[in-house]
């Protein structure tokens, strides 16, 4: 098995589809695939796009992200406290 391109035109893309397909399911590779010259489609796996996904929606919640940055700065500013006393805290026990 030849290893393919990371970009490939799609002629070159439909006649190796299969190995595209192993390889982006095994090795956990991305292709580009071009038609005509122009970058036209993406093939990656879909955990990556999961991912992407899982992303975008955490970043479209105005609240989640406001209380992320506060959350980094509360960091920054030493507002933490460890697991042991969150545990205390709880009263949960020491394992």
């Amino acid at each position: 098995m030849n290893q393919l391109a990371s970009t490939l035109p799609a002629n070159l893309a439909r006649s190796n589809f299969y190995q595209l397909l192993d390889e982006v399911g095994t090795n956990l590779r991305r292709f580009a695939i071009t038609h005509r010259g122009k970058m036209r489609a993406v093939l990656m796996p879909i955990e990556e796009v999961e991912g992407w996904e899982e992303t975008l929606e955490i970043m479209s919640d105005k609240k989640l992200m406001s209380d992320i940055v506060q959350a980094k700065k509360d960091i920054k500013a030493g507002k933490v406290y460890t697991l042991k006393e969150v545990k205390k805290s709880l009263k949960l026990d020491e394992d």
